[in-house]
């Protein structure tokens, strides 16, 4: 438990870091701990964008658990903004991803395949009666999105 507090003060500082605005907006999913700057961080940034929808991934990597940011920028639709916990095992990072969208928190498992200045977000096998995605626990049988994410500067 206190390790994954430690891990979301870490993911705070670092959203505030990579805030390009500086301020914090309402609805923002994080809201403490001082700024960093994410070079300083060891963090790694990402961005994806499909049509009008832009999703940003934040990673710093500490051997092999990894934590940072994930944003889904939809657009005209509500975002979903968070942080993620897990651990990196053959470029695979298996996380919780911890969000708030449309006035909720939530959380739900995420992986993604981290492939040097890309990263590939993984499709569900399917979803639990909750709506929770499930993921195929051998990573041989996994399945990616064909669009990925491209390493940015962080900001």
């Amino acid at each position: 438990m206190r390790t994954t507090v430690l891990a979301i003060i870490t993911c705070a500082a670092v959203v505030s870091a990579c805030n390009s605005s500086g301020s914090k907006q309402p609805g923002d999913s994080v809201s403490t701990a001082e700024a960093v700057k994410a070079g300083e961080a060891g963090a790694a940034c990402y961005q994806k964008v499909v049509g009008k929808d832009t999703f940003h991934l934040q990673l710093i990597v500490n051997e092999d658990k990894a934590n940072g940011v994930l944003d889904y920028n939809f657009f005209e639709k509500d975002k979903n903004s968070g942080v993620i916990d897990g651990t990196l095992s053959d470029n695979i990072l298996r996380a919780t991803y911890h969000f708030q969208s449309e006035g909720q928190t939530s959380d739900r498992p995420v992986v993604f395949k981290v492939m040097g200045q890309q990263v590939y977000e993984a499709l569900a096998d399917n979803f639990d009666a909750n709506g929770v995605p499930v993921f195929n626990a051998d990573n041989s049988q996994l399945k990616f999105e064909p669009q990925p994410y491209n390493k940015v500067d962080c900001k």
